[in-house]
């Protein structure tokens, strides 16, 4: 299964790629998050907080095709298929 991946800045693993190719016929949005963080070792970015309910919207804006991953039925657990287009935004922080 082949999962596109756009973000606002470099994903840690995926410097010359802009998708991830995994061997298995389901995955969750937070399995393909975890499997991003597995990716960017040996300094894993943290996505999503084990058993998370959401992710911290401080930190991050995730959508699904283009729909807010908060707006899916199953929400972090919502079942990605071949050719899907996750985008992954940073936050930036504000200050002054």
């Amino acid at each position: 299964m082949k999962i596109h991946v756009k973000s606002n800045f470099v994903v840690p693993g995926l410097e010359d790629r802009e998708y991830i190719e995994v061997d298995r016929a389901e995955m969750s949005l937070r399995q393909l998050l975890e499997e991003l963080q597995r990716l960017a070792s040996p300094s894993p970015i943290e996505y999503v907080k084990p058993g998370a309910r959401a992710l911290d919207p401080d930190d991050w804006e995730v959508d699904i095709n283009g729909l807010p991953y908060q707006k899916c039925d199953r929400e972090l657990e919502t079942s990605l298929k071949d050719g899907d287009t996750v985008t992954i935004r940073i936050m930036a922080l504000g200050g002054g």
